[in-house]
């Protein structure tokens, strides 16, 4: 037990920087069983810029000084098992009290989602040079630093007053959801453009946009304002942006990443290239590459070549398309031991891999791992789970038009964008007749003219040109020769819909129906046709004050039904209060 009177240490060094970190969080975290991940060891690495094991060491030290108390409980995201996480104590607040400088006032604003704050090292100047630009996309090789450097770009311009909205793109996102994801409630990118000027936008993740969603991405970022990104290479969009790329770290910053226990700390920064992601993922027993050695090769041969039973977590993750919550994962009880190895990115929608470790892993794996991992996925409810599956399923060669099919009506509603990006990567794939039918109506129903008439053109979907007419305004186009009898019946219902309260319809209604050919027809459907375009002609007499025909029209039913048919007593009921 600690006697706070004859306590005099004074922190300093990493200590220092792991209390204050801790200082910030309050002390009723210490009771609740869910709390951030920034208290987890790889939390407390991230945000303080410095591999896991340097860590190590001081938090030994700060907790046999009574100044830090390590527990066992529930990491927000992370998964169901409980893991270990620190807090300050009373004594530790004392100990920081005053040693920690008060944060600047900031007079500006970050929205959106933005990742957890990270100490950089070495970027200074280039942070100094970012500051001034307007629209930029940030480049270089996986791992090295590009969100990182985002998210302290943010902070530096919120500072200067700036109001800034952070997003970070997914392959089955598109730039309607992410204008959500900056807070912003429009759809319209025109709209977008006015309501941000004099702001900052952020998009991290470039490369993952869909090419299905990149032509509207790409007219939104031609007319906004201001608007940062970060992209590996290839670079997706270019024109009308600085492109600046993010060297390796200079060895003297990289050092800093790596445990003051090493003695090594210059050669071990030179031989991993500066390159914040391998510092990280190093390990103390580990082999390092030969100097200018490729960096994926090392992944390959060191790093996952060290693992042992938790590859099969790692190969779960290295096939995924997205970002997934932890509980999702059928290995998720091995995501901390892949936490402690640096190898997963958290993201407020769930946890991935390292882009540079799933670039490498993926492309070790086989259609039947895709195939297991669609089985798998066909067992979990949701929207997401349904596009993860068939993910799998496309990258495995199976069935995907069936899939595609079957889960258009539900994910049309609730992910459209996810559900269009599936369809495009099949169609470059296996292009279909089906395929594209499916992608018009897509588009049709995202209103999307332009998309929806590029696949028009390589299928037979008449009730689809029609719709697309309707929303181009081009009613005049109108055909229903040889048209399906339920076609024309959709249309004139919507025809008659399409009106003012009291007001008859704009279109010809009655000429639609009388389109119709009945003579090929089977007796039981020609039936159910006639009472449909019935109901459909009763309503047009009604609205347009015609209760002879419409009369008529009850009259001709009563011939194939009785009085106290339903549908009988409905129209009456009808014509009745109208003329009431």
């Amino acid at each position: 037990m600690f006697d706070e009177r004859c306590h005099v240490l004074m922190v300093s060094g990493p200590k220092a920087r792991i209390l204050a970190r801790l200082a910030t969080f309050p002390t009723s975290l210490e009771a609740v069983w869910d709390v951030p991940r920034d208290l987890s060891l790889p939390g407390l690495s991230e945000c303080l810029g410095v591999v896991r094991s340097a860590l190590h060491s001081p938090l030994n030290e700060l907790m046999k000084d009574g100044l830090v108390i390590e527990r066992k409980a529930h990491v927000i995201g992370g998964g169901t098992r409980r893991r270990k996480v620190y807090h300050i104590t009373e004594l530790g607040r004392n100990e920081i009290d005053g040693v920690i400088i008060a944060p600047k006032k900031t007079v500006g604003e970050l929205l959106g989602n933005p990742p957890g704050v990270v100490s950089l090292k070495g970027r200074d100047d280039l942070l100094s040079v970012l500051i001034e630009q307007e629209k930029i996309i940030l480049t270089g090789l996986p791992g090295i630093g590009k969100t990182s450097l985002l998210r302290a770009l943010a902070d530096e311009l919120v500072k200067s007053g700036k109001t800034v909205r952070f997003a970070t793109m997914e392959s089955f996102k598109d730039i309607t959801m992410i204008f959500e994801e900056w807070g912003l409630e429009l759809t319209n990118p025109d709209a977008v453009v006015n309501r941000t000027k004099g702001e900052i936008l952020i998009l991290d993740e470039l490369q993952e946009t869909s090419q299905r969603h990149l032509a509207r991405l790409e007219m939104f970022a031609d007319k906004v304002e201001s608007l940062i990104m970060a992209s590996r290479a290839p670079l997706p969009i270019a024109e009308g942006f600085d492109i600046i790329e993010i060297p390796p770290l200079e060895v003297v910053d990289a050092m800093q990443l790596l445990p003051e226990h090493l003695d090594d700390r210059k050669m071990i920064a030179e031989r991993l290239g500066g390159h914040p992601l391998a510092l990280q993922l190093h390990d103390e027993g580990a082999d390092l590459p030969e100097a200018g050695s490729d960096l994926q090769n090392w992944v390959e041969d060191v790093v996952l070549a060290g693992l042992g039973d938790e590859i099969v977590a790692l190969d779960e993750l290295a096939l995924l398309p997205v970002p997934v919550p932890a509980e999702n994962l059928e290995h998720e009880e091995m995501l901390e031991d892949l936490d402690y190895h640096a190898l997963l990115r958290w993201t407020h929608s769930g946890v991935e891999l390292h882009h540079l470790v799933r670039n490498v892993r993926s492309t070790m794996l086989s259609q039947e791992d895709y195939a297991n991992a669609a089985k798998y996925w066909s067992t979990i409810e949701g929207d997401l789970a349904r596009l993860v599956e068939m993910h799998h399923i496309l990258e495995s060669e199976g069935d995907i038009e069936s899939h595609l099919m079957v889960n258009a009506e539900s994910l049309l509603v609730r992910n459209s964008a996810g559900l269009a990006t599936l369809i495009g990567d099949a169609i470059m794939r296996h292009p279909s007749p089906h395929l594209h039918r499916l992608a018009a109506m897509v588009a049709i129903e995202r209103g999307e003219g332009d998309v929806a008439s590029e696949h028009l053109q390589h299928c037979d979907a008449p009730e689809l040109i029609h719709s697309l007419a309707i929303l181009e305004g081009r009613l005049e186009d109108t055909d229903f020769t040889n048209a399906d009898p339920r076609f024309v019946l959709s249309e004139a219902a919507r025809r008659m819909d399409d009106r003012l309260p009291g007001e008859p319809p704009n279109e010809d209604v009655i000429g639609a129906l009388e389109s119709i050919d009945l003579s090929g027809l089977e007796q039981d459907f020609r039936r159910v046709i006639l009472v449909a375009v019935a109901h459909i002609k009763h309503a047009y007499y009604i609205s347009v004050g015609d209760y002879k025909s419409a009369l008529a029209i009850r009259e001709g039913l009563l011939s194939i039904t009785h009085e106290g048919d339903s549908q009988i007593q409905a129209l009456n009921m009808r014509a009745e209060i109208s003329e009431t």
